[in-house]
């Protein structure tokens, strides 16, 4: 019996000392969304202009070009309830803030939990939780709850592979980053992009497989009244504390937006109608009607960083005829 009792602890061990490992390891790994915050907390001070959303936002408006003190909080997948905390959480700090830019796409208030694992992910990198999910197994091991031990192992590769590859660079980004991301570029006030075109991605089957899964999301969701709740005190707090609040939305390519149901389109223009008249706001829409060419995209509804520029420059423009 003691044979096999040690034989089993000799078997057990190893696995032990691998999710411990593992569990260091992604516990002090650096990410997207830890460099965002605390990038923003450390510029809280200075920040005028705040840009919250998903990957549209968090690719296509770089703060370079705004003549106001410029911050993008913006975060892949991200949903309004995290704009929402990460805003309010910070509010005080955020003492010479003047606008907030809320990106409103076409699946902007349609979802509050965040898909996939991002919740648990960002909860990491942010410390934020979602009122509806519970955080108890994340925080005993990431890497069996947290970010599962196929994406761990991956991440660890990564890793080790980018410190490898760059091991004769001065400087490159040491977080995990999506393909088509630069790994020598710089994270600039929380602003990072793609720097060319997939031009792989810009065909009819493409743009319809994509826009699937946006609809997908929409048809079945049951969280608007959610969103609409939390955008609710979102913008009310905002502007008891004298800061405006604009909405606006990326560009998308042209041939993209044929392919998007107009249904949703219509309704999703109802309800920016609607929540701009209920709070007094504008809404500065870019991404069905633009002059934006496919060079200027990483893909369909993602631009790199010519678009990301000009996109930026008009912004700053508008806001400057805005406050005229």
């Amino acid at each position: 019996m003691k044979l096999f009792l040690k034989k089993i602890l000799l078997f057990i061990l190893p696995l032990i000392i691998i999710i411990i490992m593992m569990d260091l390891y992604l516990s002090n790994m650096n990410s997207l969304y830890k460099e965002k915050v605390n990038g923003m907390l450390e510029h809280a001070n200075e920040i005028e202009i705040l840009i919250l959303g998903n990957s549209h936002a968090l690719r296509g408006v770089n703060p370079k070009y705004f003549t106001y003190n410029t911050y993008n909080i913006a975060n892949s997948g991200q949903s309004i309830y995290f704009d929402k905390e990460i805003t309010l959480r910070s509010l005080e700090r955020l003492n010479n803030l003047k606008y907030v830019f809320i990106s409103l796409d076409y699946h902007s208030l349609y979802f509050s939990i965040q898909r996939g694992e991002r919740n648990i992910w960002s909860y990491y990198g942010n410390g934020i939780k979602h009122t509806s999910k519970n955080y108890y197994k994340a925080d005993i091991s990431p890497f069996l709850f947290g970010y599962s031990p196929l994406v761990s192992f991956s991440l660890l590769k990564k890793d080790i592979l980018t410190k490898w590859k760059f091991r004769n660079h001065a400087r490159y980004i040491d977080f995990n980053t999506e393909k088509g991301v630069c790994k020598t570029d710089t994270l600039v006030k929380g602003f990072i992009t793609f720097s060319k075109t997939k031009t792989n991605d810009f065909s009819r089957i493409n743009y319809t497989n994509r826009i699937n899964l946006y609809d997908e999301l929409i048809n079945t969701s049951t969280e608007k009244k959610i969103v609409l709740n939390e955008l609710d005190k979102l913008i009310t707090t905002l502007q008891k504390n004298g800061v405006t609040p604009i909405f606006f939305s990326t560009p998308t390519f042209k041939k993209y937006n044929t392919e998007l149901d107009s249904s949703i389109i219509n309704n999703n223009r109802i309800d920016a109608e609607v929540l701009c008249k209920k709070y007094n706001m504008e809404f500065w829409d870019y991404s069905i009607n633009n002059d934006f060419i496919m060079h200027e995209f990483f893909n369909p509804d993602h631009l790199n960083k010519k678009g990301s520029s000009r996109f930026s420059k008009i912004l700053d423009s508008r806001l400057k005829l805005y406050e005229n």
